[in-house]
């Protein structure tokens, strides 16, 4: 049997995108023969995922896993071409061996995934018959000592999802079935309003700086005298932080008190100090959560 460099594996898996093992098999079954290893895979149906690696991907999921006593989490966003492929069992088989993987093994960033997982997504693609890429993901860990629970929220269709830290200061608190509650209440929240930040502080000054020139600007073109301009900018910056702050927001299960009476409510209940440490939001398509 002719002897197969691993040069010409790499020069074959860079042309087809197919598998380092599945280049080899397909160089040893041709002779080494290149064109013949393509067109070997090309019948395998392996090479196809190079054929589709320009097509844009629009549809897929929002898929979370939860790792071992909710002290590690993960969402994160895959993609295809169709709503049909998005539904397959084995779409979402490779969903979760994706955030298996980033649970697993932590890495720093989505190339690092989409490296590391070349293989795996191409197989997929072969077999799928459309082109698959893991477009981002947000990995949450609860810290070293912290107390509290990582919890996941997906929204019934899989286009929507949030991931949330939410710490506390015992083991039993963070294993209650009231704090528990408040999590998915305010991961719920999180998913219907969009906050931009958790409280008003971590806002940008440049967010804040763009609003009260819009709110100036309106007040202006509508004739309002000069004296009262920013008692009417200050009035309508407190509607904005109510509507972006995650803390101010009215609590969607009763407008009548805030995201924070609400934590404040458990707080009582539960007889300690319960933290908002981290969340993010994905929807199916945002350029930004």
């Amino acid at each position: 049997m002719k002897i197969i460099t691993a040069d010409q594996v790499k020069k074959l898996r860079d042309k087809t995108g197919a598998g380092m093992m599945d280049c080899k098999k397909a160089l040893q079954n041709s002779g080494g023969d290149f064109q013949k290893a393509i067109d070997y895979l090309r019948q395998q149906g392996i090479a196809k995922a190079t054929q589709k690696v320009s097509r844009i991907t629009k549809e897929g999921m929002i898929y979370s896993t939860i790792g071992p006593q909710n002290k590690v989490g993960v969402l994160v966003e895959i993609n295809c071409e169709t709503d049909f492929v998005a539904r397959t069992n084995d779409f979402k088989m490779l969903a979760k061996q994706v955030a298996d993987w980033i649970i697993q093994h932590k890495p720093a960033d989505i190339g690092e995934v989409a490296e590391s997982l070349k293989e795996t997504l191409n197989q997929s693609i072969a077999k799928l018959g459309e082109n698959i890429t893991t477009k981002r993901f947000a990995l949450f860990r609860m810290d070293e000592g912290s107390k509290g629970v990582i919890y996941s929220y997906i929204h019934p269709g899989n286009k929507l999802g949030v991931l949330l830290k939410l710490k506390c200061q015992t083991d039993p608190v963070a294993q209650s079935e009231e704090f528990k509650q408040l999590a998915k209440d305010i991961s719920m929240q999180i998913a219907a309003t969009n906050p931009l930040a958790l409280s008003r502080d971590k806002l940008s000054s440049e967010i804040i700086d763009k609003e009260k020139e819009i709110y100036r600007t309106q007040a202006k073109n509508e004739g309002k005298p000069e004296k009262i301009i920013e008692r009417i900018v200050q009035g309508k910056l407190e509607k904005y932080f109510q509507e972006v702050c995650l803390l101010e927001q009215p609590f969607v299960k009763d407008q009548d008190r805030s995201v924070s009476n609400r934590i404040a409510q458990t707080e009582k209940e539960l007889g300690e100090p319960i933290t908002v440490a981290q969340f993010v939001r994905f929807r199916l398509g945002d350029e930004t959560s």
